[in-house]
């Protein structure tokens, strides 16, 4: 009588285990997506901003960082927000908000952006 050889391989239970772990690391991911898309739109708003503002002037660069907001449909940020300040011959603009993403019932994902840019 021949032994039967030991198979290897992944058992429907290991398979469906694996298979939730990458389903739910695929959700998280795509509703983390559009987060990191407006936090790229603001740091793009920000950096046009500050080479649009010739003279410098806070009340200018937040006038052009408000219009590029409203281009790039961004929500969560307001022009409200933009700190600008004088910093060695440098104009900075610093900006930061938190942003929540609802998951499953009471489970909360929650982000901190912040975007610094200097001209």
């Amino acid at each position: 009588m021949q032994t039967a050889r030991r198979q290897g391989g992944l058992t429907v239970i290991g398979f469906l285990f694996v298979a939730l772990v990458v389903v739910v690391a695929a959700l998280v991911g795509f509703r983390m997506l559009p987060s990191y898309i407006e936090y790229f739109s603001v740091q793009k708003a920000l950096k046009g901003a500050l080479e649009d503002a010739v003279d410098g002037q806070p009340a200018t660069v937040r006038r052009f960082f408000e219009r590029r907001l409203a281009a790039d449909y961004v929500e969560s940020v307001h022009w409200q927000d933009l700190e600008v300040t004088k910093q060695n011959n440098q104009i900075v603009g610093n900006i930061s908000w938190e942003t929540r993403l609802p998951l499953v019932y009471n489970v909360s994902l929650v982000i901190d952006f912040e975007v610094t840019e200097a001209r």
